[in-house]
C-alpha cells in the first residue's frame, strides 16, 4: 500500500516483486496465445520518469498486457481490486476510489492515501507509472470519456519542475473473451507536453494537457466512427494479420514490408473508414487443430479440467464481454491454487503416467485451435 500523503515513496516499495511478475507472466502466458509489440517503444530518457497512458479495453487484464512492454511499471488501479485476498494476490498498486466503487462496495476515499500525492511521489522517485485515463473498461467502438486525473498528475509534476515522458499505449485484442487469443500492443509517440501560458488558470492548463494526451492515445487505439464500422475494421484487420495481401496496409516505397500486424492493419482501416466506405473482408476459415493434435488437446482438457472448468464457470459471472477474461483469470487462479499441489503429489506417486500426460497436455495447449 502507498504511504500517507506528504511522505516520500521509495521506488523499490512500489515496484512489482519478482514473484508477482512471475505469477502474472504464468497466468498471462497460459491464457493468451501470443502477446506482441506492434511497434518500437520510444527511446527511454533516463532523466524523465515514464507515465504510461493505456487504452482500457478488456478489464483489469489490460494491466497484465501492458507489463509485457514495461515490466517494471506500477499501476494506478481501482481500489475494488484490492478488497479480497485473492485479488490482492493478482493486483497491487496505487488505489483509486471511483464513484462506482463507492456505490458498489461502500468504499470511502478517506480510507486510502491520496492517489495523486502517491502517483506524483512515485514518479518523482523515478518510477514508471501506468494509468488508464478512461477510468473503466468497455468493449466499444471508441474510447470512453477521458478523466482529468492523468492531466492533474502531469500538471502537478510540471509545476514541481519534473517533466515526465508520457507514452500512449494502445491495446488490440483479436478476441477479448477467448482462450488462447492474440494481443498486440501499439506504442505511440511521447506526448508533447504544453507549457503553461502566462496568467493561465491551472484548470485550463489541465484541459489543454488532457486534450493533447487524449489525441495521442486516440492515434494508437480503437476510435471508430460507429459500431458497424468497428466490426468491419475488425474483420479487415484480422484478414490482414492472417496474411491476406489485399487487406494489408500499403508499404512505403523503397522499404521492406513489415510482418502482418493486427494492430497496424486496424489503425490503417480505421483511418480509411473516415474517408470512404470499406471493402468487404475475405471469409476467414475456421481454425482447426491437426488430426494428430486432437488427442493431445483431449489430454490437456482432462489434466487441466479443474482449472478450465473453474475459469469457464467464473466467466459466466461477467457482466460484459470486456470482463469475461478477468473473471476467467480469477476462477482459474483459485482452482490452480488447489489443483497444482494435488497434481504435484500425483507426479511424485505416479511419475511415468503423470509425466507423460503432462508432456502430451503441453503439446495440446500449444495446438489449441
Amino acid at each position: 500500500m502507498p504511504s500517507q500523503p506528504g511522505t516520500v515513496i521509495e521506488k523499490k516499495r512500489l515496484c512489482l516483486p519478482w514473484w508477482r511478475r512471475g505469477l502474472i507472466a504464468l497466468m498471462r502466458g497460459f491464457y493468451f496465445r501470443r502477446i506482441a509489440l506492434a511497434g518500437a517503444l520510444p527511446p527511454h530518457e533516463p532523466e524523465k520518469p515514464r507515465f504510461l497512458l493505456i487504452s482500457h479495453r478488456n478489464g483489469a487484464i489490460d494491466g497484465y498486457i501492458a507489463l509485457v512492454a514495461y515490466p517494471e511499471a506500477q499501476f494506478a488501479l481501482s481500489a475494488q481490486l484490492l478488497r479480497h485476498p485473492l485479488l490482492r494476490l493478482m493486483f497491487t498498486g496505487i488505489p483509486i476510489v471511483r464513484e462506482k466503487d463507492r456505490q458498489r462496495h461502500g468504499m470511502a476515499r478517506r480510507d486510502f492515501a491520496d492517489p495523486f500525492d502517491a502517483a506524483c511521489a512515485y514518479l518523482k522517485a523515478g518510477g514508471t507509472l501506468a494509468f488508464f485515463p478512461e477510468g473503466s473498461s468497455e468493449w466499444g467502438h471508441r474510447p470512453q470519456h477521458y478523466q482529468a486525473g492523468c492531466a492533474r498528475i502531469v500538471r502537478r509534476l510540471l509545476e514541481d519542475g519534473v517533466t515526465p515522458q508520457v507514452i500512449p499505449l494502445g491495446l488490440f485484442y483479436r478476441h477479448p473473451d477467448r482462450f488462447r487469443s492474440e494481443v498486440e500492443i501499439m506504442p505511440g509517440k511521447p506526448v508533447d507536453l504544453l507549457p503553461r501560458l502566462p496568467d493561465e488558470h491551472p484548470r485550463h492548463w489541465e484541459k489543454r494537457l488532457l486534450a493533447a494526451m487524449a489525441m495521442a492515445l486516440d492515434a494508437v487505439s480503437v476510435d471508430c466512427p460507429d459500431a458497424q464500422g468497428f466490426a468491419r475494421v475488425e474483420r479487415l484487420a484480422a484478414a490482414a494479420a492472417d496474411g491476406h495481401a489485399e487487406c494489408l496496409p500499403p508499404t512505403t516505397p523503397g522499404t521492406d514490408a513489415p510482418p502482418p500486424s493486427y494492430a497496424r492493419a486496424f489503425l490503417y482501416w480505421q483511418e480509411a473508414a473516415r474517408h470512404a466506405p470499406l471493402p468487404d473482408a475475405p471469409a476467414r476459415p475456421k481454425r482447426r487443430a491437426a488430426w494428430w493434435a486432437k488427442p493431445c488437446i483431449a489430454v490437456f482438457c482432462l489434466l487441466c479440467a479443474p482449472v478450465l472448468l473453474a475459469g469457464k464457470w467464473a466467466g459466466y459471472k461477467a457482466d460484459a464481454r470486456n470482463t469475461v477474461s478477468f473473471f476467467r483469470f480469477l476462477g482459474g487462479l483459485a482452482a490452480t491454487l488447489v489443483w497444482l499441489p494435488i497434481l504435484f503429489i500425483l507426479l511424485i506417486l505416479f511419475p511415468l503416467p503423470v509425466g507423460a500426460a503432462t508432456l502430451l497436455a503441453w503439446v495440446g495447449w500449444q495446438q489449441w485451435p
